[in-house]
């Protein structure tokens, strides 16, 4: 996995101030292979109840200012049916902590 231990702690940090402890954190797409260069960081946010819009869009601002790199946030609630998108996200992604 791709992911620094200084932004694993930036991405945690932020999963935590912005959307709450309860949240599970995963990594997904190409930050998995060690074997690419670049590349976003692609994370898929797990909890009990919906996480609204804007502490994601507000996550997603201040991890790009941090870590200089794009990033995209998919969320899924563990109760809910999966779309298609989550399906394929939860079936790659693997826990960052």
């Amino acid at each position: 996995m791709r992911i620094t231990q200084t932004h694993r702690a930036i991405i945690l940090s932020g999963v935590s101030e912005f959307i709450g402890d309860s949240v599970e954190t995963h990594v997904f797409g190409s930050r998995l292979d060690d074997s690419k260069r670049g590349g976003g960081v692609d994370l898929l946010l797990i909890s009990q109840t919906a996480i609204p819009p804007q502490p994601c869009a507000e996550l997603k601002q201040i991890l790009e200012e941090y870590l200089k790199l794009p990033v995209e946030i998919v969320t899924y609630v563990s109760t809910d049916a999966q779309s298609p998108t989550q399906a394929r996200v939860l079936a790659e992604a693997r826990p960052i902590g």
